[in-house]
Formats: structure tokens, sequence, C-alpha cells
């Protein structure tokens, strides 16, 4: 019999499809959900940095340093506008006043509400083209600390210093040995004396022989001897 040959050319596995989905999926997890974390971080700092602006506007003349709602609101709005104009994925920088609960009564806050969007990179191909991320703060002026901040408490208590003991008092080395200088002469040998000639038979020595010269006594000079002082 004849056999007939199949012509496989151009099929791909349907495995094949799904395995490049998934990895297209985890790909675009990753990379836009890292964009979206950013994003999220950049909608809180706005929102803080607006609050702090707004809650520079400190009423002085209050003794409890409350703020001045209209100054402060005008303050943080005039920074969400440059932010904004600055950042174009900034879509929303909202300032208010709120009162804050305090010991020593209420206050007033500046509480800012931001938005930031970016556009998805992969995942848009199931159908999530905008990335959102909000942002919330508060803000308000406390006049001194009232009281410690719990993320800081120190783990070991300070070091104690103790006072030096009284030890033995120092003294002062010893002095060095004196030297004592005694005057001391020294004494000079004798010349020794000539010799006499021996009592035997022949010639006898000429009279006129020289005599030997002395040598010349030295001065007396003082020798140096060492000794303890008392």
């Amino acid at each position: 019999m004849r056999r007939l040959r199949t012509d496989e050319r151009g099929s791909i596995s349907p495995f094949v499809i799904i395995v490049s989905l998934v990895i297209l999926l985890l790909a675009g997890l990753v990379i836009d959900g890292g964009r979206q974390l950013n994003a999220h971080g950049r909608a809180i700092a706005y929102a803080e940095e607006a609050a702090r602006a707004g809650a520079q506007e400190v009423d002085v003349t209050d003794p409890r340093l409350d703020l001045v709602p209209s100054l402060a609101l005008r303050a943080a709005r005039e920074y969400c506008d440059n932010a904004m104009s600055n950042d174009p994925q900034l879509v929303r920088c909202v300032p208010h006043i709120t009162a804050v609960d305090g010991s020593a009564g209420t206050f007033h806050g500046v509480s800012v509400s931001t938005k930031v969007e970016s556009k998805a990179i992969l995942l848009s191909m199931i159908g999530r083209s905008t990335l959102t991320s909000g942002g919330q703060a508060l803000a308000r002026p406390i006049s001194g600390i009232s009281g410690p901040d719990t993320g800081k408490l120190a783990t070991m208590p300070p070091p104690s210093v103790a006072p030096p003991s009284a030890g033995p008092v120092p003294t002062a080395p010893p002095s060095p040995p004196e030297i004592s200088i005694s005057p001391c002469t020294t004494q000079t040998p004798k010349p020794p004396k000539p010799s006499k000639p021996s009592k035997t038979k022949g010639p006898k020595p000429p009279k006129h022989t020289k005599k030997p010269t002395p040598t010349p006594t030295p001065t007396d000079k003082p020798c140096v001897t060492p000794g303890i002082g008392q």
C-alpha cells in the first residue's frame, strides 16, 4: 500500500501559546507593578511636602502656636500648583483644613490628598492601560516635644560613668646620685739610682760622666671619685 505523508509546516502547539502568554503576564506584573509602586511613593511624597508647606503658616501671637487657616491653605495650594505644573503625571493635589484633637485642645491641620497616573506597558494587553496611585498626608505645628517617639526608643540604658578611684599618690622619681670631687695628689716615682761599676780589673771609667736628667715632677691635679650624695 502507498503511505500518505501529512504536511505539518506552519503548525504550532497550543502549549507554546499558553506559556508565552503567561511569561508576558509575569513580565507585565514585574515591570508595571514596580512602576506603580514608584508612583505610589511619589504621590505620598507630594502630599507630605504640600502639607508641610501649609503647616509653616503659624500664628505667632497664639500661645498654642496654632495655624492661620487661610494662609496655610494658600501655601499648600501654591505648592500643589507648582508640583502639578512640573509633573504631568500628578493629576490631583487638593489641600484642605481639618481639625486635629491634641492634649492641649483642638488645633488646625493641613490635609492633602494626591493622585498619580501612569501608563501601563505590558498590562495594557489585558485591558489595564492606566495605573493609578494615591497619597494622603496631614501636618500641623507642635510646640516642643509632647512625648517620646515610640519608634526611636533606646534599646539599652545609657552607660554609667563611675568617678575615678583614689589610688596611691604618685611620688617623684629618685634624684640621680651626686658626684663628689676631692683633691688628691699623685706620687711621682723616684728616678732609679745609677748602678755602680763592678770591681773588675780594667780601664777606669772616665771621670767626666753626665748625670741622668731628673724627670720633672708633675703638678698636683684633682682626681674624681664617684660617691653617693647624702
